[in-house]
This record gives structure tokens, C-alpha cells and sequence, in this order.
């Protein structure tokens, strides 16, 4: 019995890491963080976080949210086709050509499923799809639908809890042509989903759970799900704004729940809410960019002290607990405010000790002091946005 039952796990798992979505996620991540390093040395010499932070960091979120849908899925008792599967796998290509992030989400991906599969008997007619489309065509769409809403409420999760965490500091250009900074996060989690497919798709063993309905009878299959997110904030610390965004997304997927659960007598509106997830998430992205942009720059500079635009991991800067957002006003009882003057205010203590007066998020004045690395006293490990400069080294 044991055996049967891990030959069978061993068999879904297989079929989890034969899935070619898997791959192609995990070369996303890797371009994702590959262009982040670039960009933080472009613009600082240095990068924040290894390439590595891309791939553990949304690691075991995904895992956590997977399970959550997984067992709503197995305990609903989901059932899709491997035809739906193959345009699951279709979309999410797509979506991934695109090469936007934001685009590879379910709102998107399992919205453009669903449409598909709703409009498959348009191409029954077409030769090279008439054999796909006829097995597509009577599909019950409001598995879909609920497929559609419990992912966007995946998605709304893992950006509440996951998507402020280690965002990447950058530069550019205001309007009025002053340099200005800004925290990005650009993130994918592939989320590995339980579904329900008719037995036969994969080997089974006696033991194995199998769900019934009617003459047909159904296993599991574990799916990976991409799950992209995509945001650039400029005036506020991202935390909010990003934490504002996950409980939007949240909301909206429950309002697809509502519709899913509605498409189960009227199938039409498991279309509406298809076309819904795909308006209203676009909706979401740009009222929060129209939101940042109409904002003052949080990360530019100020008559007095330096605004922290990013902190190295495991550097003195760490250690004395500055954190993104907060103002050095003093350094070694010099006041600063830009680039320049921190530099030369470190270099007065020759003993490579420093100390700091911080106005922190509340607007209180706090004092830290460290020493910093020897042989490097002007490396104290924070980024700092520049008046006027050519892109360079810009880590203090």
C-alpha cells in the first residue's frame, strides 16, 4: 500500500517537473534577476541582492499559497482536461512573450484559458484546431471561473505578504530633468497547484485518490502556476503601496469567486468574469502608477540630509539598522545633504568609526554608530540618489 501510494506521488510530482511552464518560469527568474544586477551596477557599482535572493525569496510563499489553493481545488473537487491543460500551457507562453511580468499572472493567463475554452467551438470549423477545439467545446466553464478566482486571491496574497520584500533601489530622470529615485519589485513565484484530471492521463495504483463523478473517474496532477508581479514606487516607501495593491487584487478575486459561483447556472458570466480579471487587473496597475506619479518624489534630494535609496545586506549599514526611506542628517557631527558632503564627512574620523544622526520614518532623530569595513572607511553600505551625476559608483 505505501509503495503504490509513493509511486503514485513520485508520478505527480514527475509530471510537475515535465511540465515545460516550470522551466520556463525558473529562466524568467533567472532573466528577472540577471537584468536587476545590471541595473544596480549601472547605476551604483554594486548590486543590493545575489541573483540567487530572486529565486528563494518567492520560494516558499508560492509553496505556502500552492497548498492553500491546492486544497480548496482537491476539496471542491476541480476537475480540467488535459486539453485544458495544454491551453493553460498556451497562455502562459503568451503571456511570457510579452516579456512584462506583470502580464504573467492568473488575471491574465487563466482569463485568456478560459476565453479559449469558451470560444472553442468558433474553431471547430478550423482544421489545424477542429480535434482540440471539439474536446474543449461543452467544457464546464465555471471550473474555470473557480480555478480564475482562487488564483487571483493567490495572487492578491502573495503580493500582501511577499512582494515589498527586498525591492530593487534605481534612478532616473524627473520631469524637470533632477535625478530622482525609486523602489521596483519585480517578482514571479510558480505556485505548484493540485487539479483533478480523468484517470488514465497519468498511471495510477490501487491506492491512489481517486474522485468519482458519474461513470468517470479522476486523479490529481500538480500544475506549476505563474504568478508574476510588477511595480514601480517613487513617492512612498513601498511597503504600503504594495501592501495596497495585494488587498486590491485580494478583492477582486473574491468578486470573481461571486461570479464563479454565479456561472455555475449561467456559464455566460463565467465569460464576464474572464473579460473582468483581465480589464479590472490592468484597471489596478494603473490607477496605482497614475497614483505614484502624481505624488512628490519620496527619494530626491532635500536641503537637509540624504534620504537612504537602498541598503546592502550584511554591510555596516545593516548592522547599525538604517533602513530604505530614512535620512542621514548627520555624519560624525557634520550635517550633509548630498553625495559630496557624506563622503567627505566620513572621511573625518580616521579611526574607520562613524557616527549618524537619522531622521527615521516617524520624523524622530535617532543615533547610531559602527565601524566600518577596515581598509574601506568610506564603505558604509547605503545608496544614495545624487544631484547631478553620470551614472557611477554611488555606494557610500
Amino acid at each position: 500500500m505505501m509503495i503504490d501510494i509513493l509511486k503514485s506521488l513520485g508520478l505527480t510530482i514527475g509530471a510537475f517537473f515535465a511540465n515545460p511552464i516550470l522551466y520556463i518560469g525558473l529562466f524568467v527568474i533567472f532573466l528577472i534577476a540577471h537584468r536587476r544586477v545590471q541595473k544596480e551596477r549601472v547605476a551604483f557599482h554594486t548590486r543590493v541582492t545575489d541573483k540567487i535572493a530572486d529565486f528563494v525569496i518567492p520560494f516558499l510563499p508560492a509553496l505556502l499559497i500552492g497548498l492553500l489553493i491546492s486544497a480548496a481545488t482537491l476539496g471542491i473537487g476541480i476537475v480540467i482536461t488535459m486539453e485544458v491543460v495544454f491551453v493553460m500551457i498556451a497562455a502562459s507562453i503568451v503571456m511570457v512573450l510579452t516579456t512584462s511580468v506583470r502580464w504573467m499572472s492568473p488575471s491574465y493567463i487563466i482569463g485568456l484559458t478560459l476565453l479559449a475554452v469558451a470560444f472553442a467551438p468558433v474553431f471547430t470549423e478550423v482544421s489545424m484546431l477542429q480535434n482540440i477545439a471539439a474536446f474543449l467545446s461543452g467544457f464546464p466553464l465555471h471550473y474555470i471561473a473557480v480555478i480564475l478566482a482562487l488564483l487571483v486571491i493567490g495572487e492578491g496574497l502573495l503580493i500582501y505578504r511577499n512582494g515589498d520584500v527586498y525591492t530593487s533601489p534605481g534612478v532616473e530622470r524627473s520631469k524637470r530633468g533632477k535625478w530622482v529615485g525609486f523602489q521596483e519589485a519585480k517578482r514571479l513565484w510558480i505556485v505548484p497547484v493540485f487539479f483533478f484530471v480523468p484517470t488514465g492521463i497519468i498511471p495510477g495504483f490501487e491506492y491512489w485518490p481517486v474522485f468519482s463523478l458519474g461513470e468517470t473517474s479522476f486523479q490529481p496532477i500538480l500544475f506549476p502556476v505563474l504568478v508574476g508581479f510588477g511595480q514601480r514606487v517613487r513617492s512612498a516607501l513601498p511597503k504600503e503601496p504594495i501592501k495596497m495593491m495585494g488587498m486590491r487584487v485580494a478583492g477582486l478575486g473574491v468578486f470573481l469567486g461571486i461570479l464563479a459561483a454565479a456561472s455555475y447556472w449561467y456559464p455566460f458570466v463565467a465569460v464576464l468574469a474572464a473579460s473582468l480579471a483581465i480589464i479590472l487587473r490592468e484597471v489596478l496597475w494603473m490607477l496605482a502608477k497614475a497614483r505614484d506619479e502624481a505624488g512628490p518624489s519620496f527619494y530626491g534630494s532635500r536641503d537637509k540630509g540624504c534620504v537612504i535609496l537602498g541598503v546592502i545586506p550584511n554591510s555596516p549599514a545593516t548592522k547599525m539598522k538604517l533602513q530604505v526611506g530614512e535620512t542621514i542628517v548627520k555624519v560624525n557631527g557634520q550635517t550633509v545633504h548630498d553625495e559630496n558632503s557624506f563622503y567627505e564627512a566620513l572621511q573625518l574620523n580616521a579611526a574607520a568609526f562613524c557616527k549618524l544622526d537619522v531622521l527615521d520614518h516617524s520624523g524622530e532623530v535617532r543615533f547610531t554608530q559602527g565601524a566600518l569595513y577596515d581598509g574601506e572607511h568610506h564603505q558604509l553600505g547605503v545608496l544614495l540618489v545624487k544631484q547631478d551625476y553620470q551614472l557611477q559608483d554611488s555606494v557610500v
